[in-house]
């Protein structure tokens, strides 16, 4: 898995000022950080029968930040 920033309770008392947190979403294109459930939906997509023909790829959870990281202007 390759997590994009998930709100755990030390990125939350990281960010518990508003204006670096505001600093962080900037950069998402979903808005919002992700949640700890979303990376274990991940995971468990990966041990199912469901990717039983997937190999050798990264799973990006992300919020789209891989694939379009925004900077404001």
């Amino acid at each position: 898995l390759c997590p994009g920033p998930v709100l755990t309770p030390l990125l939350a008392k990281y960010l518990s000022d508003e204006e670096k947190r505001q600093r962080r979403l900037v950069h998402i294109p979903m808005g919002r950080f992700g949640t700890s459930e979303e990376m274990v939906n991940g995971a468990l997509f990966l041990a199912s029968d469901e990717s039983s023909f997937m190999t050798g790829q990264s799973l990006l959870i992300d919020g789209g930040i891989t694939a379009a990281y925004t900077t404001p202007e």
